[in-house]
This record gives C-alpha cells, sequence and structure tokens, in this order.
C-alpha cells in the first residue's frame, strides 16, 4: 500500500509516517509511506495520483487539502482520502470529495487505526469487479465506475465512468450480485451508486453526470431516509 500524508507540519507529518509504519508491522501489511509539506508538491507529484491513500491536513497555506482532494478527484483519482484537522467545521466541505475518514489532530493510535480499517475496507470494495456478459462476450466490470444502471426498453444498461456497457443480465441479478451499499435500487427500473449522486431532490437523485433518476413514489420516505444515512454515516467516518 502507497500512503502519502500532506501536511505544512513536519511534526503532523512524521507522526503518520511513523503510525504507517507501525500498522504495517503490526498487520504484516507493506506500507510505503511519504510526507509532502503542501497542496502545490501533491498536486505536481504522479506518485501521489498513484498512491492507495492520502492523509490531506485541511489547514494549510496556500491551497486546503480540500482543495487538493477535490483537484485530484477531477482528474479521476479513486484511492482512498483520509482528512486531517483540528475541528469538525469542514465535514461537509469535503464530503463531496468522497472521504473514507476524518481524523482530529492530535491523531491518537486508535483513532489512526480506525481510519486504516476504513481505508482497507473501501479498496477492498474498490478492487472488486462485476462479471457481466455483453454482446456474448463475459466482461468484468469495476464496481467502483458504475453510477448507475437502468433498464430501457428490453436492455438492461450500466453507465460506469468509462462509457455505457449493455448487459445481458437481469437488474434484479445485477442487484443481488453488487451486495447492497453504496448501491441502492430506487425504482423499478434503476440501480444507483449513492457515490455519483450530487443532490437529492424531492422526488429523484440528481447524479454527477446531469441524470435525474427517479424514486418510486411508495418508497421515497424510506429511500431518502437510506440515502441521508449513507450521508452522515460517511461524514462521521463510519462508513462499514
Amino acid at each position: 500500500m502507497q500512503a502519502i500524508i500532506c501536511d505544512d507540519c513536519a511534526a503532523d507529518r512524521q507522526l503518520l509516517i511513523d503510525y504507517c509504519a507501525r500498522y504495517g508491522k503490526e498487520n504484516h501489511l507493506v506500507i510505503t509511506a511519504a510526507g509532502m509539506e503542501n497542496a502545490g508538491m501533491l498536486l505536481r507529484s504522479r506518485r501521489s495520483r498513484n498512491a492507495d491513500v492520502l492523509f490531506l491536513d485541511i489547514y494549510m497555506e496556500g491551497a486546503s487539502g480540500i482543495d487538493a482532494a477535490r483537484i485530484l478527484r477531477g482528474k479521476g483519482f479513486r484511492g482512498a482520502i483520509v482528512f486531517t484537522t483540528t475541528s469538525r467545521e469542514h465535514y461537509a466541505d469535503g464530503f463531496d470529495t468522497d472521504a473514507s475518514h476524518y481524523l482530529l489532530k492530535p491523531v491518537s493510535w486508535p483513532s489512526f487505526c480506525e481510519a486504516m480499517r476504513r481505508v482497507r475496507t473501501r479498496l477492498n470494495v474498490y478492487d472488486r469487479t462485476l462479471h457481466v456478459t455483453s454482446e456474448r462476450m463475459a466482461l468484468d466490470i469495476a464496481v467502483s465506475g458504475i453510477q448507475y444502471i437502468e433498464v430501457y426498453g428490453h436492455k438492461t444498461i450500466l453507465h460506469t465512468s468509462k462509457g455505457d456497457v449493455t448487459v445481458s443480465q437481469s437488474l434484479s441479478s445485477l442487484e443481488e450480485a453488487l451486495g447492497g451499499i453504496p448501491f441502492l435500487r430506487c425504482y423499478r427500473y434503476f440501480i444507483i451508486n449513492m457515490d455519483y449522486v450530487q443532490k437529492i431532490m424531492e422526488d429523484s437523485f440528481l447524479m454527477k453526470d446531469g441524470r435525474r433518476i427517479p424514486m418510486s413514489r411508495d418508497r421515497r420516505a424510506r429511500l431518502r431516509s437510506s440515502y441521508m444515512s449513507y450521508i452522515f454515516q460517511r461524514m462521521e467516518g463510519k462508513r462499514t
């Protein structure tokens, strides 16, 4: 696992580097950790774009950790992001960067271990693939790239970050294979990935690609509750 710690405080950087080494040793995991002292250095580094996890200080001179995270996500970074901060004030601001966890300074060893547990859970989820058949060909689709799935006419279409794929499986069989969170069956003909929702509307989900996905009329309250619960769990770093 490759970890990057971006923090303008040398002592805080070193603490997380030391924690990475200790965690790797205790869990028989090879972790390569490197420190960077500002967001500009992070954004210029090719190494950061290939990292498995980024520990980003929210309060830094110049661009903040949240600014850097948004830029990297915009460039396609799909690894885990953990924000470090002295305040809970910016939890909501970092939500749209799909953060895995927040660590309050001074970072304790138990809280770091909890962050790493959630990082490893995310990495396992994002390594998953969905086995499908498209035009009589077997394909493995990265689960992390599936934005939503719809039935249109007699076709089942996977809308992914790399384009649309028409598959032979039914929506129900795909729902079972995906195994729930972060996927949500919100309508008879749709399954959404809640990580790609931009905004929840009164009767639909507005996806990040601009598509509005309807909610089942008789399940709207339950769907809204499920989505909001998922949001709050992510914001508090309690995603399982």
